[in-house]
């Protein structure tokens, strides 16, 4: 006698674990567990969907029923509302806490989706925890212990610590995190984006910042020390002030993005990326008109800081159009008398062919002047070129900042800071405005 299970995992390949059969026998009971320390961590909430596999000495085969379990921290006694697509869960925490929580997460929502031009395909589930304690012994092995939330996109799940409505990470953390979710669900069918596109609107959609993230990227400003984007595309530095400052550039990046090009633009970007049949720079090309290189070099003259491109790569390629040569030509030589002969017979149909052919013209004119206007006006990067891995990102998000070592003082900010003045058009933001702020990743 064989037996084997066979685990499905939320977002994991399907896997099989043979399981010993002491000694066959007309009824067994078989056991097995699964570790889930270290590598074999799974996130609260994953789902696992199992069944048995039998094999009997002479060769029959019999598999069982589907069965499907939810990892759930069994530490605490959760409570939950669900409204739509999301859904939230709390603890040690009376009905109001999780209804205030549903609405503000609510809210939270209906400015994401309207920035990235989409709602949610599926439901979401958010767990709060009530302190970093709790939530710390929750993640993954060796997550950092400054880390304030985190974000599982397959598995459309995220947690983060609310100790009490007046706590800050409910203004910040949040709709960090459910913008991960959000896009990454608008954006699941694409190629891969980079991680400063993905971080960047995610600190974007943040109701509250920092002064020290206003702080980090005014002093790389003055220092002329922005990091290349070419660096933040796969993941973000390890040192923590590079990593804040990743942060913070990103969003004013982003919040660039937006002013110049559009919410509608954004959005068709977003749309864009979720075709596995182009690459971000590709994608970049098709809804903005300008690729990675051009947009940081355009970027950067906008912030007055050092082009990254020379004055040659920086113009648009110029577009040649080669005129339409005309249908018909007139012969000199036709005889007089022929024409003269033909006059009466022929004007007619001239007057009609003139107008064919004019409106012909004018119709490889329009065309040729389409075909200039969806012509790249800029190079594409061959940076991009290869990449064309399929788009998943990211195991999971850890969207808390590293403590800056720099620390400032004032009220929160709550757009980029930048060498000029930009509005972030259409954001509506939660008139809610917290206490303090707790620098993290």
């Amino acid at each position: 006698m064989q037996a084997s299970i066979v685990l499905i995992v939320e977002g994991d390949n399907q896997q099989q674990q043979a399981v010993t059969v002491s000694a066959p026998a007309t009824s067994i009971t078989l056991n097995w567990s699964k570790d889930t320390t270290g590598d074999q961590f799974e996130p609260v909430g994953t789902s696992i969907t199992y069944y048995w596999v039998l094999r009997d000495q002479i060769g029959n085969m019999h598999i069982g029923t589907r069965q499907t379990l939810s990892m759930v921290d069994t530490r605490f006694n959760w409570q939950q509302l669900s409204q739509d697509n999301l859904q939230i869960h709390w603890y040690n925490q009376p009905q109001s806490f999780g209804q205030d929580m549903l609405q503000e997460a609510s809210k939270d929502l209906t400015s994401i989706s309207a920035n990235l031009g989409g709602k949610l395909r599926r439901p979401i589930n958010l767990w709060i925890y009530q302190n970093t304690d709790d939530f710390h012994s929750s993640l993954p092995p060796n997550t950092r212990e400054w880390v304030g939330g985190i974000a599982f996109p397959s598995l459309s799940q995220a947690s983060l610590v609310v100790e009490s409505m007046n706590s800050d990470t409910i203004n910040r953390d949040m709709p960090h995190e459910m913008t991960h979710l959000v896009f990454h669900q608008l954006t699941e069918k694409g190629i891969y984006a980079p991680i400063w596109f993905d971080e960047g609107l995610a600190v974007y959609n943040q109701v509250y910042h920092e002064p020290m993230m206003t702080l980090s990227l005014k002093q790389a400003l003055k220092s002329h020390s922005l990091l290349p984007l070419n660096d933040l595309t796969f993941q973000f530095p390890a040192d923590a002030n590079k990593a804040y400052l990743a942060y913070a550039q990103s969003w004013n990046l982003i919040d660039y993005m937006y002013t110049t090009f559009g919410k509608q633009k954004m959005a068709a970007l977003i749309q864009n990326i979720n075709t596995p049949k182009s690459n971000f720079n590709q994608d970049l090309l098709k809804a903005l008109g300008v690729d990675q290189a051009h947009l940081e070099n355009q970027w950067h003259l906008a912030l007055n800081q050092p082009a990254t491109l020379n004055e040659a790569t920086a113009k648009p390629t110029p577009l040649s159009v080669q005129k339409p040569q005309p249908l018909l030509q007139s012969d000199p030589n036709t005889p007089l008398l022929l024409s003269l002969g033909l006059l009466l017979i022929v004007l007619p149909s001239l007057g009609i062919g003139g107008l064919v052919i004019y409106q012909r013209r004018s119709r490889a004119k329009a065309a040729l002047a389409r075909q200039a206007q969806q012509v790249v006006p800029f190079p594409p990067s061959s940076y991009y070129a290869s990449l064309q891995t399929p788009y998943t990102g990211p195991g999971y998000h850890r969207p808390a900042y590293p403590p800056p070592s720099q620390q400032t003082s004032g009220n929160a900010s709550r757009t980029p800071p930048s060498g000029n003045t930009w509005q972030r058009p259409e954001q509506r933001y939660i008139n809610r405005q917290p206490d303090r702020q707790v620098p993290q990743e």
